[in-house]
């Protein structure tokens, strides 16, 4: 993987974002993961939110996106580095201290996590499941005012009449804005939000970026949101991250995106393909790549 990209000629500049100190409400410090014996996949890594921070994370297939939003729950365990949530290590947390801990951090899956054969109000009140307890969450019985709570959430995110439908009769986006009304229900201070539009059509997917994003401004939320769609996340997130084999190579604002950036982050073919060419960031969906355009679909 080489040295660590901060240090690199005209690299530090642009991630130009302390990493520790009380003005983070997340800070991931210097992460390293791997599969069992397998090749790191994240190498070093370093991203800090402010309080109320929207930040984009971008990079191609395989580059560790997932991974780094999975390890901050510690749904994969870090070999190495610090996760420090308002200055608490997250690495170090027992058992019960980490199930706290996660209340905090809401969760948004790409693929959705939604137990199918339960309404959409059960899997809204499965969001509750850190303050009521598992045995009372699975006999249903759910605190008054959280069902009273979950009843709001579902209006604020569009699904109003919809509480008593099964998840399995949804669409992929209301299936998504279920998943959002979850994460909401845990009164969470950060929202980690994995391709929340990976399955969905255009239209649909700036739809729940709008959804994402506005909730976040109204909550007062930080956010770290992983999205495949780069003008997607050009548009909806004022900060960008940039991850190459687990490690960051670009942090700065969305508008210093550019042909050179995108290099870094994607490799050559992020920008002029050739007419035909398969399998390069310039194809993929939502980007409006076609021969002589980039990623950013210009």
């Amino acid at each position: 993987m080489g040295s660590d990209p901060q240090d690199r000629p005209g690299v530090r500049h642009e991630l130009g974002v302390s990493v520790s100190g009380p003005e983070h409400s997340l800070s991931i410090q210097s992460l390293h993961v791997r599969y069992g014996r397998g090749e790191p996949v994240l190498s070093g890594a370093s991203i800090a939110l402010a309080p109320k921070e929207i930040v984009g994370l971008i990079g191609a297939s395989g580059a560790g996106k997932s991974t780094l939003l999975r390890a901050v729950q510690r749904l994969v365990e870090p070999e190495s580095g610090e996760i420090l949530l308002d200055g608490v290590d997250l690495t170090k947390l027992a058992r019960t201290e980490l199930r706290d801990a996660r209340r905090r951090l809401g969760m948004i899956f790409q693929e959705h996590a939604l137990i199918e054969r339960l309404s959409v109000m059960e899997n809204v009140l499965t969001g509750t499941l850190g303050r009521t307890g598992f045995w009372q969450s699975a006999r249903r019985r759910f605190a008054p005012e959280d069902v009273t709570e979950a009843f709001g959430l579902l209006d604020r995110v569009g699904l109003t009449g919809l509480e008593d439908s099964r998840c399995d009769e949804l669409s992929g986006g209301q299936k998504q804005r279920v998943g959002i009304a979850r994460a909401l229900i845990q009164h969470p201070d950060v929202l980690l939000v994995d391709e929340p539009t990976a399955s969905l059509d255009p239209a649909t997917s700036v739809r729940i970026m709008t959804l994402i994003t506005e909730i976040c401004l109204e909550r007062g939320l930080a956010a770290l949101i992983n999205l495949h769609d780069v003008p997607l996340a050009r548009r909806f997130c004022p900060r960008i991250v940039g991850l190459k084999e687990g490690e960051v190579v670009f942090d700065g604002p969305a508008s210093a995106l550019d042909d050179e950036i995108l290099r870094r982050v994607y490799g050559d073919d992020a920008v002029g393909a050739p007419a035909g060419h398969q399998g390069s960031p310039a194809g993929t969906e939502g980007s409006g790549g076609t021969d002589g355009e980039n990623i950013l679909g210009r």
